[in-house]
């Protein structure tokens, strides 16, 4: 999942993600179950942040981002290996 928020402050991730396990406990008596770890609450919290992003460019081609903006790559159910896939319309 991809997402954009304040990336200056690397306290704004770990509030995002300690946010994301209150809001979607692990504890809860989940009905997917898949061996050998149990991911349910990953699947969740990956619906609320959505899958991807539009990023609008400015005239030089760079980035539009606020001044305090970054972009995130959110793994809920890893580490592991992952594509990003990014496409360019205009």
């Amino acid at each position: 999942m991809v997402t954009i928020n304040e990336g200056a402050d690397p306290a704004v991730a770990r509030d995002l993600e300690a946010a994301l396990q209150r809001i979607v406990d692990d504890g809860w008596p989940w009905q997917h179950h898949e061996p050998p770890e149990e991911n349910a609450p990953t699947h969740v919290r990956a619906s609320l942040m959505g899958p991807s992003v539009v990023i609008p460019l400015a005239e030089d081609g760079s980035l539009a981002l606020g001044t305090w903006q970054a972009i995130f790559f959110c793994e809920f159910d890893g580490p592991r290996e992952r594509s990003l896939h990014v496409s360019v319309l205009g």
